[in-house]
C-alpha cells in the first residue's frame, strides 16, 4: 500500500510540473487515487489493522499513535485522500501538494508502526520458545531428579528387604547360638553341680559332705560368671557411664581374653564421638563387635588392632571425618563390596555380618568399606562424618 502511494505521489510531482500536458497525466492520476483510496477503504476494515491498532495501542510510542486504538488512522487518510483528489481535480496545486505530504507522513508513521509491530511479534515469539526451551528443561530436569529419587528408593527398599531377612537370619543363628553355648556350659555345669549336691544329701559323713560342699562353691562361682559373661554379650553397655571409647577398650581386653586373640585398641584420645545419640554410639559399637566376631570365625587371625582417629583431608577420605579400623593379620577372602562401597548382587548366606555392618553404618550416615584380597589380611573401614 504504501508503494502504490508512492507511485501515485511520484506521478502527481511529474504531472503537476509538466502543465502543458496535464491532462492526460492527471487522469491516469485520478485512476491511481481511486484505486489507492479502495484498497486502504478495505485495509481499514479487515481484521489485520485492528490487530495492528491493538498491539500498537500497548506500544506508548507517541500521541499519533494512541489514535490508533480508536480506529482512527486510516479514516484520517481517508478523508485526505479524497481532500487530494478533489484538489488535483479542480486544479488547486497547493491544496493537493498539502494533503499529499499528510497522506505521505500518515504512512509513514504507519510503515513505522508495521515495522515495530514486526519486531514484537518477533521479540515475542523468543520469549515464548525461550520460557518454552526453559519450561522444558525444567520438567526434563525434575523427571531426572525424580528417576535418581526413585532409584535410591528402590534400592535402598530392596537393601532394607534383605538387610531384614539379614537380621531374622541372623537372629536365628544368633539364638542357636546362645542355646548351644547355654546347653555346653550352664545346662552341664548345672547338671554336674546337682549331681554333687545329691550326694550330699546321700553322704552320712560330716567331713564328706563338707569336702563336697568345697567342691561345689567354686563349680557355682564359675557358673555365675559364666552366666554373667552371656548376659553381658547379650545386654549393650550403658554409654551414660562408659565412654563408647572405654566401652571398645573392654570390647578388645574381653575378645582376647575369649579366643586367645591378640586385639588392642588404639583410639586417639582427641576423637570424642559425643555428637552421636546413644543409639548411634551402639550402632559403632556392634560394628566394631561384629567385625572381631568375623575375624575370630574365619580369618585365622594371631593379631587385631581396632584404631580410631580424626581424618584429615587424604585420598580415601574428606576432613572432618571420623575414621574406625579393625584389621587382622589372617587369609583374608573375596570382599562382597564393590569398589564403590555397595553390595555386590547374589551375595549368600555366609556374608550376613557384613551386610549388618554396611546397614549399620547407614544408619550413621557413614560409610563402610572392605579392603581385603585372599592372603592378603583384611582391613574394615567405617568413616562417620562430623555433625
Amino acid at each position: 500500500m504504501v508503494d502504490h502511494w508512492m507511485e501515485i505521489d511520484a506521478h502527481f510531482s511529474m504531472a503537476s510540473a509538466d502543465k502543458d500536458n496535464a491532462e492526460i497525466p492527471f487522469n491516469n492520476l485520478i485512476l491511481a487515487i481511486d484505486e489507492f483510496y479502495y484498497l486502504l477503504d478495505e485495509f481499514n476494515r479487515s481484521a489485520l489493522y485492528r490487530s495492528y491498532s491493538a498491539l500498537s495501542s500497548h506500544s506508548g510510542r507517541s500521541l499519533s499513535f494512541s489514535l490508533l486504538e480508536d480506529i482512527e488512522e486510516v479514516n484520517i487518510i481517508l478523508d485526505s485522500v479524497l481532500v487530494f483528489r478533489d484538489s488535483v481535480i479542480s486544479g488547486d496545486m497547493e491544496e493537493a501538494r498539502a494533503a499529499s505530504a499528510g497522506i505521505s507522513g500518515i504512512l509513514y508513521q504507519l510503515l513505522i508502526m508495521d515495522t515495530d509491530t514486526q519486531r514484537q511479534i518477533s521479540s515475542s515469539y523468543f520469549r515464548l520458545l525461550l520460557a518454552l526451551m526453559i519450561f522444558i528443561f525444567i520438567i526434563a530436569l525434575i523427571i531426572r531428579l525424580l528417576h535418581i529419587s526413585l532409584t535410591r528408593s528402590l534400592k535402598r527398599e530392596a537393601e532394607g528387604i534383605l538387610f531384614s531377612h539379614a537380621n531374622i537370619l541372623a537372629q536365628e543363628e544368633e539364638r542357636g547360638r546362645i542355646s548351644r553355648e547355654l546347653h555346653d556350659t550352664v545346662i552341664q555345669d548345672l547338671r554336674y553341680l546337682l549331681l554333687e549336691t545329691e550326694k550330699i544329701g546321700s553322704t552320712g559323713g560330716k567331713e564328706e559332705r563338707e569336702a563336697l560342699c568345697a567342691k561345689t562353691i567354686p563349680m557355682m562361682a564359675d557358673l555365675i560368671k559364666k552366666t554373667r559373661d552371656i548376659c553381658n554379650e547379650l545386654v549393650p553397655p550403658d554409654f551414660r557411664f562408659n565412654e563408647l571409647n572405654t566401652a571398645i577398650r573392654q570390647l578388645c581386653l574381653g575378645f582376647s581374653e575369649k579366643t586367645g586373640i591378640e586385639c588392642r585398641a588404639e583410639i586417639d584420645e582427641v576423637v570424642k564421638l559425643d555428637f552421636l545419640s546413644m543409639e548411634k554410639k551402639l550402632q559403632v559399637f556392634r560394628i566394631i563387635e561384629e567385625a572381631l566376631t568375623n575375624a575370630a570365625k574365619h580369618s585365622g587371625a594371631n593379631d587385631l588392632i581396632v584404631t580410631m582417629c580424626l581424618s584429615e583431608s587424604t585420598g580415601t577420605a574428606a576432613a572432618g571425618v571420623v575414621l574406625i579400623g579393625i584389621s587382622d593379620d589372617g587369609k583374608g577372602f573375596v570382599s562382597p563390596l564393590d569398589n564403590s562401597g555397595q553390595i555386590k548382587p547374589g551375595i549368600d548366606k555366609s556374608h550376613i555380618g557384613i551386610i549388618s555392618m554396611k546397614e549399620r553404618a547407614a544408619i550413621l550416615g557413614g560409610r563402610l568399606n572392605i579392603i581385603t584380597e585372599p592372603g592378603e589380611g583384611t582391613l574394615v573401614c567405617l568413616e562417620i562424618p562430623l555433625f
